[in-house]
């Protein structure tokens, strides 16, 4: 089956966004995902082909690709999928909420600052600002999100797991 160039980009941001994942519990450098399977993609894919025992090449075939997806599940999805923040009705937080949910989204963002420098730091003020706007998307064009500055369910996990150690 040949892939589209699109196709293929859309593939390599998944396998980027899976390694980015995987980099917040692990010793993988972090990945900002491009869609482009460069130099760094491959020393990423490198680098977790010797964590997991399977031949360095630095290329993602069937067998790398199903441990890094088999990792990714199995290391940040668990822990973004039991916690339930939003409740029913809301789908996103954006500017102009309040309460202690905005309070929990500037604390990660606080949280995050060291191992995302580019994020910008926010005060904890319960009330879903500019300053909290502009840090959430500089978050998310860190990710394969669309950089809306706002927190919907996606953003939520990826912010979750920005937070493992």
């Amino acid at each position: 089956m040949a892939y589209t160039d699109e196709q293929k980009r859309q593939h390599i941001l998944e396998l980027q966004a899976y390694l980015h994942g995987i980099s917040h519990q692990s010793q993988l450098p972090h990945l900002i995902p491009d869609g482009v399977y460069g130099e760094n993609t491959a020393n990423a894919v490198r680098l977790f082909q010797q964590q997991n025992q399977l031949p360095p090449t630095g290329e993602t075939d069937t067998a790398t690709w199903n441990a890094i997806a088999q990792a990714y599940r199995q290391e940040v999805r668990p822990t973004v999928l039991h916690l339930r923040l939003f409740p029913t009705g809301i789908t996103a937080y954006a500017p102009g909420d309040k309460g202690s949910a905005v309070f929990v989204i500037q604390g990660i963002l606080q949280a995050i600052h060291s191992a995302f420098p580019a994020v910008p730091q926010v005060q904890s003020s319960g009330v879903y600002d500019t300053a909290t706007k502009n840090a959430v998307q500089q978050f998310q064009e860190l990710t394969p999100l669309p950089p809306s500055g706002t927190v919907d369910a996606a953003t939520w996990n990826h912010l979750l797991a920005a937070l493992r150690p």
